[in-house]
């Protein structure tokens, strides 16, 4: 049980660093945009691409990571034994609708395959790969936080 919530504590951490590198990445590709165009008058085609790339995978990274409102008012009053099973059954709806938005990205992976972004050029199965792996982290920390018990490091209420 130790060595699991290790493991956690280390997933939380590089997932927070990689939100953090992405963050630093959109930040540096707007600045250098903004500098391009209006300080030098030289237009960046594919920054406005590449920031919504980085930005859509920020977005998802940093989902799987933070805890996520809910209603606890049935859930806190009732007995313990119930509010296990209520906890067991939004978990489990959670891990349903999550598995089928990767299922789905994994079909929109499949269909963008040979679409590319006009200016950077590379394929739209990045944005797609996004969901997928959001996804699939996310359904890790919410079965993780059901096994171990919440995780007193990670952000939210």
């Amino acid at each position: 049980m130790i060595a699991a919530r290790a493991a956690r504590r280390l997933l939380g951490r590089l997932l927070d660093i990689t939100a953090a590198l992405l963050l630093l990445g959109v930040l540096a590709v707007t600045v250098a945009q903004v500098t391009a165009r209006y300080l030098l008058g030289v237009p960046m085609p594919w920054g406005e691409e590449l920031t919504r790339l980085l930005f859509v995978w920020l977005v998802l990274i940093a989902a799987s990571r933070a805890r996520h409102m809910r209603i606890e008012l049935v859930s806190d009053r009732a007995p313990p034994g119930l509010a296990r099973t209520l906890r067991g059954f939004a978990a489990a709806l959670a891990v349903v609708l999550l598995g089928l938005l990767a299922w789905k990205g994994l079909g929109l992976i499949e269909l963008t395959a040979y679409d590319r972004y006009t200016a950077l050029g590379v394929s739209l199965q990045y944005l797609y790969a996004a969901v997928v792996t959001g996804a699939a982290l996310w359904i890790v920390t919410i079965l993780l936080d059901l096994v171990l018990g919440p995780d007193e490091d990670r952000s939210g209420p």
